[in-house]
C-alpha cells in the first residue's frame, strides 16, 4: 500500500505534519513550500523521525494560491500515472475540495482513495485508537467506530492475540481432589461411645 502526502506549506504546516512519524520508508511526503514562507531548516526539524522519503518542493512562482495550483497538478499527475493506491493533500484550506471531487468522479479506478485532510494523522483511520490510554477507552474506541458487534469482536481478537488464550474462570477449572489417606477414620466415626451403665 502506497501513500502519497501532498502537503501545503502555506498552511498551518505545523498541524498538516502531526503524525508523519507513522509513515514507512513506502511512503512519500511532498512538501511544497514558498522562500518567503516558513524557513526550509524549521520544516525539516517538523520532519525529523520518520521513515518516508520526504521531498520538498519549492514554488515555481511566489504568490496568491501558487502553491494550490502547484499541489493540484501535481495530485492529477499521480492520480494518472496510478502512482498511489493512496494520494492526500494535507491542508486546511477547504479550496482544494472541488478539484478533489472532480478526480474522484473521473478517475475513481486509479487509485483507493484520493481526499482532502487537516493533518496526516487525519489520513488513518485509527487515530481513535492511539488516543486510547486503557483497555476500556481501547473497547470503547473500536465500537464507536465499528459498532457493538464488529468492534466488540475485533477487541476479543486483540486482546487475544496480546494475551494469549484467556484463563478458564474460576468455577470452570477443575479442582483439586484431595483422597484421603487409607484407614483412618474421621473423628466422630473412630470413638465408641461407652455402653450405660
Amino acid at each position: 500500500m502506497k501513500m502519497i502526502f501532498l502537503v501545503d506549506g502555506d498552511n498551518n504546516i505545523g498541524t498538516g505534519l502531526k503524525g508523519i512519524e507513522m509513515l514507512s520508508a513506502q511512503d512519500t511526503v511532498l512538501i511544497f513550500y514558498q522562500k518567503e514562507g516558513l524557513a526550509l531548516s524549521k520544516i525539516q526539524k517538523l520532519c525529523a523521525g520518520t521513515g518516508a522519503d520526504v521531498q520538498y518542493v519549492e514554488s515555481v512562482r511566489g504568490g496568491k494560491n501558487s502553491i494550490d495550483f502547484q499541489i493540484i497538478t501535481e495530485l492529477g499527475v499521480l492520480v494518472g500515472r496510478q502512482a498511489a493506491d493512496y494520494a492526500y493533500v494535507i491542508s486546511q484550506d477547504k479550496g482544494y475540495a472541488a478539484s478533489i471531487d472532480a478526480l474522484r468522479t473521473r478517475y475513481a479506478d486509479a487509485f483507493q482513495e484520493v481526499a482532502l485532510r487537516p493533518s496526516i494523522e487525519d489520513c488513518f483511520h485509527l487515530p481513535f485508537i492511539l488516543k486510547a490510554a486503557g483497555r476500556q477507552e481501547l473497547s470503547n474506541a473500536l465500537v464507536k467506530e465499528y459498532g457493538t458487534a464488529q468492534g466488540g469482536a475485533l477487541y476479543s481478537h486483540l486482546k487475544q492475540i496480546f494475551q494469549g488464550p484467556e484463563e478458564p474462570a474460576e468455577e470452570e477449572r477443575p479442582k483439586a481432589v484431595r483422597t484421603r489417606r487409607g484407614g483412618r477414620r474421621r473423628k466422630a466415626e473412630s470413638s465408641p461411645q461407652s455402653p450405660a451403665e
